[in-house]
């Protein structure tokens, strides 16, 4: 299923002026909430087998993106009070601005060390345990 971004500014919160607006996906993110939970239901969470490789089990994959547009801490809270404190969770930090980005100051550029070092200090501080950071 291929989801087409309309990308909106809107007025500033404390986390940027930037909203991605989905369109033709109105409950979006509480979809993706409740697909989450039935995968964890089925699966559990991902845990590496003998020879390292995990088969099985939720993964988590977030993209950080810069001035905090991707709302990474309300979704790391939510793992956090939603799944075990063991769910892999995937941060990535390789956000690039392609296509149309330069046309929104707030994604025209990469994220920065301090905003990736800012969401895995989330992900700790909401106890989270099985992250897995990229660059280290």
């Amino acid at each position: 299923m291929t989801i087409l971004l309309e990308m909106q500014i809107r007025g500033g919160s404390s986390h940027g002026s930037f909203e991605i607006h989905l369109r033709g996906a109105k409950n979006y993110a509480e979809f993706t909430r409740q697909a989450i939970l039935e995968m964890h239901r089925q699966v559990g969470v991902a845990k590496p087998a003998k020879d390292g490789l995990m088969y099985r089990g939720l993964m988590i994959r977030h993209l950080v993106m810069p001035n905090r547009v991707a709302g990474t801490k309300e979704i790391i809270e939510w793992i956090a009070q939603n799944l075990p404190k063991d769910t892999y969770l995937n941060i990535m930090s390789q956000y690039t601005p392609y296509h149309q980005a330069h046309f929104y100051p707030e994604i025209a550029r990469r994220i920065t060390k301090e905003e990736y070092e800012e969401a895995i200090n989330w992900a700790k501080e909401a106890g989270l345990t099985n992250l897995d950071i990229q660059g280290r």
